[in-house]
């Protein structure tokens, strides 16, 4: 069949008459009726994703309309099991992630601010990680094992280093002064320890020397500052606080992260794609100073421990109106929301309301701590408080329909993923203190919510990610594929526990699941 050249003009007669778009010209090939276009146009005009693949005889070419998977409740969820499939979530390791604070053992985002912060919904995600990861590996049978670091009293000089009884703990720890060295030879790169500054020390901490499959050696110190990261060529420094004198600190580091968030610090990308073929090898671990350290180990994983340093952090940093805030701007200048005004620092989020009383139900499981409990009970204040107004997330829709907002905007925008969020969160509290509560009340209205306005979401070929253009009289904002499949796995989930709804949500679910893989809405 003759082939020839030609040139497509892609809408280029609505470009001129509406200007939805500026006229594209694309080179195509015509042969006989048929023409045909090159498949970098249809991947940026349609977001469409092709790939690559070994056929049989011959190569094959994957063209798929999303890339986002979804992951159906492989279980009934309950508020001490898993949280949805987050336990594949590398929180600490995203981009917007500067990196986990050495004081608070919890991650700072650079979402806003480049320079670093806590950022509530994005601490309450890193604990419920961490927490179902260890859940996937009890369930896996996986044992954990762990290098314990002893002090040998014959070797070492008792002027340096010796054995002693702390009275505030009640256990044997090992006081040091000077430098204390480890010699190591452990391929386990999650460090362990409790550590507890000498007021006379003056500058204590530790490092760690690291090297990987290549020989290149990294340092890694632990130090009495008020830096969170400083980084220069292969040493990387990690404050945990100017004023941590005299108290005992429960740290825990992913030595692989921390050397990653070294090299991006860096803006070393060459470094960090290498770092995915290379193993890390601890060398040694050295202290100094003068203080007390106990517990030192270094171990394949400490989801446990991640999952709690989490869980102290919204113990400690709860307010008095049982929210945690968000202390940056949002939508700064009215840009992301252009008919809604700059929220100024201090603001609360339903979603983070929602996973940080998640994380909390799921600390009272796991220790029997009463505290959690507490400040998960005190964490409905907000949702009892009209959005309107500082300090609240109750939004009501056409007058009728309460909902719980993501961020509180006037007008209001009604974020259905972070609705969601912080019905499950409700849903734990309701089940973790069975007790007559406004934990239940609330969810059962934001259920009633969910299923009453579930269908102004669906856009015929996705969803949307809120309802500005209903609120706010703008073009309605589509949810990106990964929003997309989110909203299909919390209403996965949500069928497992509201049997009333089980049916309508599972349907729903399935008809979004296939604008994955590009069906459509029927056109009249």
């Amino acid at each position: 069949m003759p082939q020839e050249s030609i040139s497509c003009f892609i809408n280029r007669e609505v470009s001129k008459n509406v200007g939805v778009r500026a006229t594209r010209k694309v080179d195509c090939l015509k042969a006989g009726d048929d023409v045909y276009l090159p498949f970098s146009f249809f991947r940026n005009y349609y977001e469409l994703m092709g790939t690559f693949t070994d056929g049989v005889n011959q190569k094959e070419f994957d063209i798929s309309t999303s890339g986002s998977r979804v992951n159906p409740p492989q279980e009934p969820y309950t508020p001490q099991g898993e949280f949805m499939h987050f336990g594949s979530f590398d929180v600490e390791g995203r981009s917007r992630v500067l990196c986990v604070s050495a004081g608070e053992g919890v991650p700072l985002s650079t979402q806003w601010d480049p320079k670093g912060y806590f950022y509530p919904t994005q601490i309450a995600q890193f604990s419920l990680a961490h927490y179902s990861a260890e859940q996937r590996r009890k369930k896996a049978g996986m044992i954990d094992s762990r290098y314990e670091i002893k002090l040998d009293t014959e070797k070492i000089d008792p002027g340096v280093a010796k054995i002693i009884r702390d009275e505030e703990t009640s256990s044997s720890v090992i006081q040091f002064k000077d430098t204390l060295e480890f010699d190591l030879a452990s391929d386990k790169q999650v460090l362990s320890l409790d550590l507890k500054i000498d007021p006379e020390g003056g500058g204590t901490g530790f490092r760690i020397l690291s090297q990987l499959d290549s020989g290149e050696q990294f340092s890694l110190s632990y130090t009495q500052s008020s830096k969170y990261i400083q980084a220069k060529e292969n040493m990387f420094i990690f404050g945990f606080g100017e004023k941590a004198n005299n108290r005992w600190l429960r740290m825990t580091r992913d030595l692989f992260t921390d050397l990653r968030k070294g090299l991006a610090s860096l803006g070393d990308k060459t470094g960090i794609k290498k770092l995915k073929k290379q193993r890390l090898k601890v060398i040694s671990l050295v202290f100094y100073g003068a203080g007390k350290v106990a517990n030192i180990s270094l171990s394949e994983a400490e989801h446990l421990r991640m999952f709690l340093h989490g869980a102290n952090w919204f113990v400690k940093n709860q307010d008095s109106e049982g929210g945690w805030p968000s202390n940056v701007v949002f939508n700064p200048g009215s840009k992301k929301y252009p008919k809604a005004q700059e929220i100024q620092p201090g603001w609360y989020g339903a979603m983070c309301q929602g996973q940080a009383i998640s994380v909390l139900c799921r600390a009272y499981h796991a220790t029997k701590d009463t505290r959690y409990l507490e400040a998960a009970e005190a964490a409905i204040g907000p949702f009892l408080q009209s959005s309107s107004k500082p300090g609240g997330l109750k939004a009501v829709f056409m007058n009728q329909h309460d909902w719980y907002e993501d961020y509180p905007t006037t007008p209001s925008t009604f974020i259905l993923n972070g609705f969601i969020y912080s019905l499950l969160g409700l849903y734990d509290l309701s089940h973790t203190n069975p007790a007559p509560s406004k934990a239940r009340v609330l969810y059962d209205k934001g259920i009633q919510s969910l299923e009453a306005m579930l269908p102004l979401y669906d856009a015929g070929s996705g969803t949307f990610y809120d309802l500005r253009h209903v609120t706010m009289h703008t073009s309605p904002k589509l949810a990106r594929w990964d929003y997309h499949s989110t909203h299909i796995n919390q209403l996965l989930l949500l069928a497992t526990i509201n049997q009333n709804s089980t049916q309508f949500f599972t349907e729903t679910a399935e008809r979004w699941r296939g604008y994955m893989i590009g069906r459509r809405a029927p056109h009249n």
